[in-house]
């Protein structure tokens, strides 16, 4: 097992266990990539035919509205993702997908994916985790966003997702906390004031 393919399966270990000769197999399918700053990994209209794993680096998920750009998400180190809608329904993509930082991956072919599903049930039980994890992650995160001022959801970056706040453009930042940059940069400033309130 290469180095990449560990960090995977230990990323992976998380959700549930596999058995070393379901393993064996499924490396055979890894696809190792590395990507450019600002280099695409999907565009809208494209079709999401792999399942992502950051070895290291950053990468921006975002539509475009009005010909401004909107966050959607981000991921890093170790994280793992695709297009959900894409993915499953084979249609094109609405988001795009952007390395933040020169970044490595590896990429894991959507017909390996199912074809592991087919052939063990441990791996299918892996995949219905993962997706549900998944699930409730982006659930409670737009919960979140919708439900809290801008102010408390920066507060939530800085306690709970500190590689935002650290690798992400600030512009990138206001965008996903739907809110312009001047705003941005006076909750920030809130923060260095202890007796500012957090709008």
């Amino acid at each position: 097992m290469n180095k990449n393919g560990q960090l995977l399966r230990t990323a992976l270990s998380t959700y549930s266990s596999l058995e070393n000769e379901v393993w064996e197999e499924f490396e055979h399918f890894f696809i190792e990539k590395s990507i450019s700053k600002n280099e695409m990994i999907w565009e809208n209209g494209e079709v999401c035919k792999h399942l992502v794993f950051i070895v290291n680096g950053a990468v921006r998920s975002f539509s475009m509205a009005h010909g401004n750009e909107l966050t959607n998400n981000f991921y890093f180190d170790s994280d793992l993702f695709y297009d959900d809608y894409s993915f499953i329904s084979q249609k094109p993509c609405f988001n795009n997908y952007q390395a933040l930082e020169d970044t490595d991956l590896l990429l894991i072919p959507r017909s390996a994916l199912y074809l592991m599903f087919n052939k063990y049930k441990s791996f299918e039980r892996l995949g219905r985790i993962v997706v549900e994890c998944h699930y409730i992650e982006l659930y409670e995160s737009m919960a979140r966003m919708s439900n809290q001022s801008a102010g408390e959801n920066y507060r939530y970056l800085m306690e709970h997702a500190k590689k935002v706040i650290q690798r992400v453009p600030l512009k990138m930042v206001a965008s996903y906390l739907n809110i312009t940059p001047e705003h941005l940069s006076r909750i920030r400033k809130s923060y260095a004031s202890p007796r500012a309130k957090i709008a």
